[in-house]
């Protein structure tokens, strides 16, 4: 019977590290995504502020546009960046609870492999006073 429940607990323990490392890959794959909407945001506006300049009265229509064009991108990265960090802070809530359950399944599993040690621990002694009892009484 023990040994069912100690299995079964080692393998709820590893279905939460499964998850729990599942979301981490997840988490990571969602944060490169917005690490490279804001790299795009930042290289946007460096280039915005590079190239936005009126350099004679024949460019200022084509730099005007250029420069509502990459604002509007700027703005549409940003947008798409803060529309996954609700998404990411679910993530993460989710791997913190995965993490909690999986460490309370561990100390579950931990305190029943100590009772099962201590257990074993006090049949042996049992054990041994018997045999001593036993020899005692042959020997007296």
């Amino acid at each position: 019977m023990a040994d069912r429940r100690d299995r079964a607990l080692g393998l709820i323990e590893r279905l939460h590290r499964i998850e729990v490392e599942a979301r981490a890959v997840e988490l990571g794959a969602l944060r490169d995504r917005m690490a490279d909407l804001e790299r795009q945001s930042s290289e946007t506006a460096e280039a915005l502020a590079r190239d936005g300049r009126i350099t004679s009265i024949e460019s200022a229509p084509y730099v005007g546009a250029y420069i509502r064009d990459a604002r509007a991108q700027i703005g549409a990265l940003d947008r798409a960046r803060q529309e996954l960090e609700p998404q990411a802070e679910a993530l993460e809530e989710a791997m913190r609870e995965g993490f909690r359950e999986m460490k309370t399944v561990a100390t579950v599993a931990a305190r029943a492999r100590l009772r099962k040690l201590r257990d074993a621990r006090a049949r042996e002694a049992a054990e041994t006073d018997e045999m001593v009892l036993l020899r005692w009484g042959r020997d007296g």
